[in-house]
């Protein structure tokens, strides 16, 4: 009986260990994603139904009211307006923007949900379904036919 408990106590010693060992496992954090690059990998994926085209920063940085003063780079990509597909990846200058950035997305995701429920009703399903990450600096958004496919490319980008 004393030799169950012990080696019960000594599973349980390693379990903590281990889990005190992989907390303490130094993450990356110089993350350096090449935009253009996983904009173009998003683009050639063949996730979109629509033709996306390269919109300026300045456009972008309006339609979604971003602080531009916290905005180091932005790439970003939409469809006609007949479909909701969009590719958003922003640089931060200072990460502690992150959380802001992401919930003007989240606002404006929301928004357009409104919007096309009544315009175009089978595109809500993309913007339910949209792939939201942020990494380091970035902040990636991807609203397509597959979110699952998006993600894969994205978390190679991530962690290349």
């Amino acid at each position: 009986m004393k030799k169950k408990i012990l080696i019960a106590m000594l599973i349980v010693l390693l379990t903590i260990i281990i889990f005190i060992g992989i907390a303490f496992i130094p993450k990356k954090t110089n993350i350096q994603i090449d935009i253009q690059k996983l904009a173009n990998e998003l683009i050639n994926s063949q996730i979109f139904e629509d033709n996306l085209n390269a919109i300026d920063s300045e456009s972008i940085i309006k339609k979604y009211n971003f602080d531009i003063n916290k905005i180091k780079d932005i790439n970003s990509y939409v469809g006609t307006g007949a479909t909701a597909e969009e590719i958003l990846i922003i640089e931060l200058k200072d990460k502690a923007y992150i959380n802001e950035a992401k919930k003007i997305i989240e606002t404006k995701i929301d928004e357009r949900k409104i919007d096309f429920e009544n315009y175009l009703p089978k595109e809500v399903f993309k913007l339910e379904n949209y792939n939201l990450e942020s990494n380091g600096n970035y902040i990636i958004l991807c609203i397509s036919n597959d979110s699952d496919k998006a993600n894969e490319i994205i978390r190679k980008n991530i962690n290349s």
